[in-house]
């Protein structure tokens, strides 16, 4: 049965909220945006040569929903401007197996780190970029780790995008792997993916003595 909005284990305060089933058309752009692309090269096949590719990425996003992932946006009512998206990764590894090729090498960073809350999707529309909405997200997103007792944050970026690598060791995120990426049909930049994690030790840490947090300020999406 489909829930009306996601289901969240934080309490959230304007203007964050959980995702709701019309925030879907949004969410999965900014969806893609934060995958390179790469997640609208699997619609464009999937959907074939009569399909809606873009409404095979809206469904994605409530099908996520209802399976248990965590989506959370910042909406000032005027609606979406950025989106968190996360969920405990399993404590045991997932099998590539079915996996389709391309993100073969993302399931094997991520079953790395088995138990840890990952960072999935932390994305802001160009227009609201510069306003803070990344770290409001990130905020929520170590809450949300430390609330459910996971040891670590993890998440999963482009080599291509240092600004991003560069603003996640600032929060106190370190490199943990890499695994060379497969395009298949997708050409999007960089060559490898990048496991980054943050221990949820640091993350109290920041928050009892914030004189020795490693960044002040988070991304700023």
């Amino acid at each position: 049965m489909s829930q009306a909005e996601a289901v969240v284990p934080v309490p959230l305060a304007p203007p964050l909220r959980p995702f709701r089933m019309d925030d879907a058309a949004t969410v999965a752009q900014l969806n893609d945006m934060a995958s390179g692309g790469l997640l609208l090269s699997g619609w464009i096949r999937k959907a074939g040569s009569d399909g809606d590719p873009w409404e095979l990425g809206r469904l994605q996003q409530i099908d996520q929903m209802n399976s248990g992932w965590i989506m959370i946006v910042l909406d000032q009512e005027q609606g979406v401007e950025a989106v968190l998206m996360g969920q405990p990764l399993p404590a045991e590894p997932v099998s590539v197996d079915d996996v389709d090729a391309e993100w073969v090498p993302l399931v094997e960073l991520e079953n790395l780190v088995p138990g840890a809350w990952c960072l999935h999707v932390i994305a802001t529309l160009p227009e609201y970029r510069g306003k803070g909405h990344g770290a409001r997200l990130m905020d929520i997103a170590e809450t949300i780790a430390r609330a459910g007792g996971h040891e670590h944050l993890a998440l999963v970026v482009s080599d291509a995008n240092g600004e991003a690598i560069r603003l996640y060791q600032r929060c106190g995120f370190s490199e943990n792997a890499r695994r060379p990426m497969i395009k298949g049909d997708w050409d999007g930049p960089g060559q490898d993916w990048v496991l980054m994690v943050k221990p949820t030790e640091a993350i109290v840490e920041e928050r009892i003595n914030p004189d020795h947090a490693s960044i002040p300020k988070r991304p700023s999406g």
